[in-house]
């Protein structure tokens, strides 16, 4: 594997996942540059060395390196205050590409990301069997098919990560957890299945912190750096982002909101009690995937599971408050969007005593800021960010 030499070499998890050969080893100072183009959407090349505490000759060294081998872009802005133009940095999307995999109760997902973290594809199926068999059939013609509609070289992609549902349990290899309905999943190393069916690399993440990934990356966390994920699919979980990092904890599980809510007592706000909310009120008899796609604020049962789930929400983002200090608290997952709005605008935290006639800061209640599926987008991260990016950060 090539050498694109910079500061400080960056051993640690890289050696875990094995990218494609013409994929160059990348230093830390090189890796944040590129997270920064990342995160930006590009900058000048005068302001990195500024951004990012690096001399200016590390600078032009690594992007000019990174320039001839491809993974950036460069281009003349209008002149600057002396009268020099600057030279503008952006990452060349097309270099390369990575897949993320959703894999959630009653559905499976598959988005493409290029190198510049945008979405060139993405498709959700409602699935009524969700053993390991039907899956893998539906991932594989998925594949095959978004490739084809992106237009993009399959050569490129250098690799995929997965979503799942389920919490992580000790052993080697990591294994999930999963809902009921993934029952089948529970005894398989499902990275390695994952990856024989895509022919491809393969990581995987709890879904909960792939798409508080996503949110950091592309969502509220562009603003805010100490924030927590509420995420509603099946089942309800979640990721905490504190300090700009995502906090994994033992196993990777940190974030786990179920289980504190299952302590509290309440609703449990998942999409399966939104179902359950709109079946009794007469919905028609469709899984969950297919209300997702068709409900709204007016269809009956929502209103009443919104008031309920508010309740649920503003304990827990007093708890996020007081205990780890998030400045907000986001409502994401598969939940529609004007759905997650009103049920940010419905919570109302518990009020803590005055103290000097001053409060104790709480966060705001927020919808999410990612454009589509969040699970997909952080999950196609993990290779990239495994390959060219700061890993936390």
């Amino acid at each position: 594997m090539p050498s694109l030499k910079g500061e400080t070499p960056l051993p640690s998890s890289v050696s875990s996942f094995r990218a494609p050969d013409w994929v160059p080893s990348i230093s830390s100072g090189g890796r944040a540059v590129l997270d920064h183009l990342l995160r930006t959407g590009g900058a000048s090349q005068a302001s990195l060395s500024q951004v990012l505490d690096l001399s200016q000759p590390s600078v032009a060294r690594l992007v000019g390196t990174f320039h001839a081998a491809g993974i950036v872009a460069l281009s003349e802005r209008t002149p600057g205050v002396r009268g020099h133009p600057s030279v503008q940095v952006t990452l060349a999307p097309d270099y390369a590409f990575a897949i993320g995999v959703t894999l959630v109760g009653d559905a499976v997902g598959m988005t493409i990301l290029d190198l510049a973290g945008k979405v060139r594809g993405a498709r959700t199926i409602g699935l009524s069997d969700m053993a390991p068999v039907s899956v893998l059939e539906a991932l594989r013609t998925l594949k095959t098919a978004l490739i084809a509609e992106a237009g993009i070289d399959p050569a490129r992609i250098i690799g995929a990560g997965a979503g799942v549902s389920g919490f992580l349990v000790p052993g080697e290899p990591s294994r999930f957890n999963p809902p009921t309905q993934l029952a089948g999943w529970a005894s398989l190393d499902v990275a390695a299945a994952l990856g024989a069916a895509l022919t491809l690399p393969m990581l995987s993440e709890n879904d909960g912190t792939a798409a508080t990934v996503a949110e950091g990356l592309v969502g509220v966390g562009r603003t805010c750096r100490n924030f927590g994920y509420c995420h509603l699919t099946n089942g309800f979980g979640g990721g905490l982002t504190v300090d700009g990092r995502v906090v994994q904890g033992r196993l990777g599980n940190a974030g786990d909101f179920g289980g504190v809510l299952w302590l509290l007592g309440g609703l449990y706000p998942s999409l399966d009690t939104l179902h359950a909310s709109v079946r009794a009120a007469g919905g028609p008899d469709e899984g969950v995937e297919a209300m997702v796609r068709r409900v709204c604020l007016d269809t009956p049962g929502v209103a009443q599971w919104v008031r309920e789930a508010a309740k649920s929400i503003g304990q827990l983002a007093f708890l996020l408050g007081h205990m780890v200090a998030s400045e907000k608290v986001v409502i994401g997952g598969r939940l529609p969007a004007p759905i997650a709005a009103a049920l940010a605008r419905e919570t109302i935290l518990p009020a803590t005593p005055m103290r000097n006639d001053m409060p104790f800061p709480l966060p705001a209640v927020v919808p999410t800021e990612v454009p589509g599926d969040a699970v997909g987008i952080g999950a196609a991260m993990l290779p990239l960010r495994k390959a060219f990016f700061l890993e936390q950060g």
